[in-house]
């Protein structure tokens, strides 16, 4: 449904920056109709891109009452390391925090490497400042911050050419004073500086110090970014608000991006799990697995009974990000994934890719090695001569050039090498979707597959013939999906304070204390930023474990419930998660949480006419090793109630659906594709 926002205009637009494409979404919220468009990314100019796909949509500037987007623009400063020069001024003793670490490697499948060296910390140790002050566990001050030593090493960086300046103290958690002092002296001589408490309240030095630290190194980009898109938006109307999907799921304000950027880490991905959720509502799914297929990789993620799956804790290149995050779990199987053979002639897929430029050899813009989307296009599953995007046509015999580079070396047919591309890429896919499902717990033949990216429609049904999982729900245009999704979340902020206590009535109370104050600094937030706070709603979260434990669980409680329906709440989750109970042991609260959201405007399905019925041509195309005439369908011909039967190809503008044999296809009420097992 619609839900409530401070203006009424006709367009809310919804734009997702990958790496091939960068979406748009339009919606019109008087016919409730919306339109995708696509264009091909910029990575060194992003907004560029942005600023493209809304002048392509020729919607009057006027008329748009909300721009919303996801963007990669701080995961790629985190990957490539070109964030802003950093320095981090912390508690004497504490320099090395940074590269000490936890006991464990932060970077996967690296335990039996015996050459393995540490990602090299994001600040050099000659910019950690390590300064008098101590701030004890009990919060106690026994030596404030000296200032005047503070001012010296403040005109010591500005002369040294640091951008941004982190600031983490000793049990800071505890008492912030120390660090807001020299926060408010930084902020004399620096225009980007961040306190670890403002990021991350809680305990456990190394990760509130990393995630600070993070913060401050793609400030300065994201701010310069933000705000550049955020003006360029404005000089178009004055009446348009802008938003930038978070990593949590939720909506983040430009001055949330510019103050707290490292939130906006997995923007991207956050956008689609949005958007199946919202669709899931319509359609009456609970336990999905979604399944995002886009140039460079593949994400996957779980929602069991409609929940966001949430998870307090991202390893991300070797770094600890410990903010709200959805868990989603990639892999590098992308349509832009390149296969190759190695010494032995194994078949690779990934994790390179080809990306927006040059791109598949089938694109025709100067790409020349082999994909999975050309793999898709020698087996003839993407039609030669198809628009992708709107923007590209498929070039076939470059296509049949690129794969067959690796065929001959292999000794077999380009239709064979194709059909082996795309089954390692469907294999890699499928042990993603294993990993969030079965190794956690779950059956995935409990669960539908959604599916939406540009080449998600086309492996979707073979995924899941993999995991067992019997639907496949393929999204109206799956392509630009999460553009749409941007356009689902709510304003979102979320503060936390650590407590550290055993669980009886004067702790409970405590936490609803905490409750009640962060619940109105929030308020106060979303109010500086002159939104109203009309039908704000807030969620309290418990991070608790049992006694001696060095790990806690969240778990979402209502604050009014009596203290043993908390720790039955509580036992319940630990009992999923570890197979038991330890009943008796005495209960923990570590942190106590507050998640504010605040609903802004989003699009409203409605039941889709039919078309014509018929299919709009037949085509050969390659399956199991042989040649099939295949009825292609343009997926505005279909009609409610038709059947399409295995094999066959459904065509849109954002993606192509593949429908494999044993197979069949219905057109949902809203305009879903429900594709089931035979």
């Amino acid at each position: 449904m619609m839900r409530s926002v401070d203006r009424e205009d006709s367009l809310l637009v919804g734009i997702d920056v990958g790496g091939t494409f960068t979406d748009l979404v339009l919606y019109n919220t008087k016919t409730k109709r919306f339109s995708a468009l696509k264009v091909p990314s910029n990575r060194d100019q992003p907004d560029a891109a942005i600023i493209s796909a809304l002048d392509k949509s020729d919607a009057d500037p006027k008329d748009i009452g909300l721009v919303v987007h996801g963007t990669t623009v701080a995961t790629n400063a985190l990957l490539e390391r070109r964030g802003s020069k950093v320095a981090f001024i912390t508690t004497k003793g504490f320099r090395d925090v940074l590269e000490l670490g936890r006991t464990t490697r932060l970077v996967p499948r690296t335990l039996y490497v015996p050459h393995f060296k540490k990602p090299k910390a994001l600040v050099d140790r000659c910019y950690r400042y390590a300064v008098e002050e101590r701030t004890e566990s009990n919060g106690s001050i026994t030596s404030d911050v000296n200032l005047i030593e503070l001012e010296n090493v403040a005109k010591q960086l500005q002369g040294e050419g640091v951008e941004a300046v982190a600031i983490g103290f000793i049990n800071s958690f505890k008492n912030t004073a120390n660090e807001l002092k020299a926060g408010r002296l930084f902020s004399a001589y620096f225009d980007y500086v961040s306190i670890s408490t403002d990021v991350l309240n809680e305990m456990r030095e190394f990760e509130r110090f990393s995630v600070c630290v993070m913060n401050s190194y793609v400030q300065p980009v994201m701010a310069r970014y933000g705000m550049a898109l955020s003006k360029e938006i404005e000089r178009r109307s004055k009446h348009t608000s802008f938003y930038t999907v978070g990593s949590n799921g939720g909506l983040l304000s430009t001055e949330a991006v510019k103050n707290q950027p490292v939130r906006s880490i997995l923007s991207g991905p956050a956008a689609g799990v949005a958007a199946t959720i919202h669709l899931a509502e319509e359609i009456h799914l609970q336990n999905i697995i979604t399944l995002d297929v886009g140039g460079t990789s593949s994400d996957v993620a779980l929602i069991a009974n409609s929940k966001f799956p949430l998870k307090r804790e991202t390893i991300f290149e070797g770094m600890i990000i410990k903010l709200p995050q959805l868990d989603i779990h990639t892999v590098g199987a992308g349509g832009g994934s390149i296969a190759s053979l190695d010494v032995g002639g194994g078949l690779h897929v990934g994790p390179e890719s080809a990306g927006a430029v040059p791109g598949p050899a089938a694109y025709g813009r100067g790409g020349s090695l082999p994909t999975v989307t050309d793999a898709n296009v020698v087996l003839e599953r993407l039609g030669a001569n198809q628009q992708m995007g709107g923007s590209l046509c498929i070039d076939y015999e470059e296509a049949v050039t690129a794969i067959s580079k690796i065929a001959i070396k292999a000794g077999i047919t380009p239709e064979n090498m194709a059909e082996a591309i795309l089954r390692l890429a469907v294999a890699k896919i499928a042990s993603a979707v294993q990993e969030i499902s079965a190794m956690r717990g779950h059956d995935p033949r409990d669960f539908a597959l959604v599916s939406y990216g540009g080449a998600g429609p086309l492996h979707a049904a073979l995924v899941a013939s993999e995991v067992g999982i019997k639907e496949v729900v393929i999204p109206p245009t799956p392509g630009a999906f999460s553009a749409f999704g941007t356009l689902c979340s709510p304003l979102t902020k979320d503060r936390s304070e650590t407590v550290l206590q055993p669980i009886t009535e004067n702790t409970l109370e405590t936490a609803r204390h905490i409750h009640n104050k962060l619940s109105s600094k929030l308020t106060s937030e979303f109010e500086n930023e002159k939104r109203s706070t009309k039908g704000i709603h807030f969620e309290m979260q418990m991070d608790m474990r049992y006694e001696g434990q060095a790990h806690e669980l969240t778990v979402a409680v209502d604050p009014d419930l009596p203290l043993d329906q908390i720790i039955e709440i509580f036992e319940k989750n630990f009992e999923k998660e570890y197979g038991r109970r330890d009943t008796g042991r005495v209960v923990e609260l570590v942190n106590v949480r507050i998640i504010a959201r605040l609903p802004v405007a989003s699009p409203r399905w409605t039941e889709v006419k039919g078309g014509s019925g018929s299919p709009k041509e037949t085509r050969q195309i390659y399956v199991s090793g042989e040649s099939h005439n295949v009825p292609i369908w343009a997926r505005e011909d279909l009609t409610q109630g038709s059947t399409i039967t295995g094999p066959a190809v459904i065509e849109e503008m954002s993606a192509t659906t593949f429908v494999p044999a044993s197979w069949f296809a219905k057109l949902g009420r809203v305009g879903e594709l429900s594709l089931r097992r035979s």
